[in-house]
């Protein structure tokens, strides 16, 4: 095993002498060391990112619970893009979010929507995300941004289909970036319309005192819209989510609604119109029953939402209850039908035919069946109701007059004559059918192979080769 030179030994100087001919810089860094430090350069990252153990709670500091680094750095973007040119204030704050009121350069308004993010005091979102087709890949719940992102794209896309409807008064969606929403601002010279519990407090000059009646009327209709035409139940309908102006209520907060399919959208729905009777009824408006109102969004046999048949039988239902008034034996009524189960479909009624043949005896009354209204089924459960327009019965009138008895004899005997004269001008059918007749008998079955193989031996006299079809067809023959 050979050693190491020592210093002192004259090989040791040898090798230190052999540098002395490497040219140093000025800095006494090797011209070859430049060399691949220059060529690296590119490559390499001289200020690594710090990993993430290393943030503190600073970097999830907010204002006003919604206001941290990231959605301030959206806010200044969407201001770069001249999406609105300043942000006033803060107009309503709530358990998922604040509502600013924002404006640009023309003086136009806007309600800017942020979502809280780091500070989530709403928790509960499962319920109204389960069973959402829009949800079925899942969410996430490890990042709060993504989850409350996801949250801000599903009011987006309720908005849109409100929107879309072009009958529900709510703020029309005009943006989304991140947790940041914008929409039309419901307001007038940028002071926000008045929640419907403060709809007496007015500060707008012009604003007329509500007219409760005529507001609770439009209020049924925009929830039979919303769930017939829209598919969606707001799941969150009450006095505080509804605003005045212009004699209308102006529907908000649908980042909760759900699919009109979703297993909890009827309980969310008999919420819903409880909340909204409640409210009213506390003005001195008649009402309609929890029952009535439910099965008046439900009930596909109805007129379509947004016609004049649908209004004209809201009016008819509504005047019923001017006369029957209220009294303890409906409140109860009404609380007991919260929490009926209610089937969604024919699939989920486990007793039909019982319950057909108890009708049919009379145990029971149609009332006693909660599930008619909901799958558009009779009453009386002989079959189900459909809605026949006034265009349609005109139309199945002047059909019944083209079926009238006399014109009918008339007609078909033109059809006998037409049939008979073309049966002496058309030759006989060639067709004998093979079936075996019942009760045939041995010689009469013989009797019918004998004719069936006759024809089919005459048959095979008039055939035409096969090569002779391809030739015409245009293919080639060997």
């Amino acid at each position: 095993m050979s050693r190491s030179p020592s210093p002192d030994s004259e090989f040791s100087l040898d090798y230190v002498n052999d540098y002395d001919d490497i040219d140093f810089d000025t800095d006494g860094l090797e011209r070859s060391s430049q060399i691949c430090y220059q060529k690296f350069m590119c490559k390499v990252d001289f200020n690594p990112k710090l990993p993430d153990k290393l943030r503190d709670r600073s970097d999830r500091a907010t204002t006003d619970h919604v206001l941290d680094k990231r959605s301030c750095a959206i806010l200044f973007k969407m201001m770069s893009q001249e999406c609105f040119s300043e942000i006033s204030g803060c107009l309503s704050t709530g358990k998922e979010a604040n509502v600013y009121h924002a404006s640009n350069k023309n003086g136009i308004d806007f309600a800017i929507k942020v979502y809280m993010t780091s500070i989530l005091p709403f928790k509960s979102r499962d319920k109204y995300v389960s069973g959402d087709f829009r949800m079925r890949h899942g969410y996430s719940k490890s990042s709060s941004w993504r989850l409350v992102s996801k949250w801000a794209e599903k009011e987006y896309r309720n908005l849109i289909r409100i929107s879309q409807a072009g009958s529900i008064p709510a703020p029309i969606p005009i943006k989304l970036k991140g947790v940041v929403l914008q929409m039309s601002f419901i307001g007038k010279n940028g002071l926000p319309a008045p929640k419907l519990k403060d709809a007496n407090n007015i500060e707008f000059e012009d604003e007329l005192p509500p007219n409760w009646n005529h507001l609770y009327q439009q209020v049924v209709r925009d929830v039979r819209t919303l769930y017939q035409k829209c598919r969606l139940v707001h799941c969150d309908l009450s006095e505080y989510n509804i605003l005045y102006m212009d004699n209308k209520a102006w529907i908000i907060d649908v980042s909760q609604a759900v699919e009109h399919e979703s297993s909890q959208a009827l309980e969310f729905l008999r919420n819903d119109c409880f909340n909204v009777n409640a409210f009213f009824r506390r003005q001195g408006v008649p009402t309609l029953t929890l029952r009535e109102f439910f099965e008046w969004v439900v009930d596909p046999s109805l007129p379509p939402p947004d016609t004049p048949e649908s209004a004209l039988a809201l009016i008819n239902i509504l005047e019923k209850t001017e006369v029957r008034g209220l009294n303890a034996t409906i409140e109860q009524e009404d609380m007991a039908f919260r929490h009926v189960n209610i089937p969604r479909c024919m699939a989920d009624v486990k007793h039909f035919v019982r319950d057909f043949l108890h009708i049919q005896s009379g145990l029971i009354s149609p009332d006693e069946l909660y599930y008619t209204a909901v799958t558009g089924l009779d009453p009386a459960l002989k079959g189900p109701r459909v809605y026949i327009s006034e265009s349609c019965k005109q139309n199945s009138s002047t059909s019944n007059m083209n079926t009238d008895p006399t014109i009918l004899s008339d007609r078909q005997e033109s059809e006998s004559v037409s049939d008979t004269n073309s049966s002496q001008g058309s030759p006989s059918r060639k067709f004998i059918s093979s079936r075996r007749p019942r009760n045939e008998s041995p010689n009469s079955r013989r009797l019918r192979k004998k004719v069936i193989k006759e024809a089919q031996s005459e048959k095979r006299k008039n055939k035409i080769p096969k090569y002779i079809k391809l030739k015409k067809k245009g293919f080639r023959t060997k």
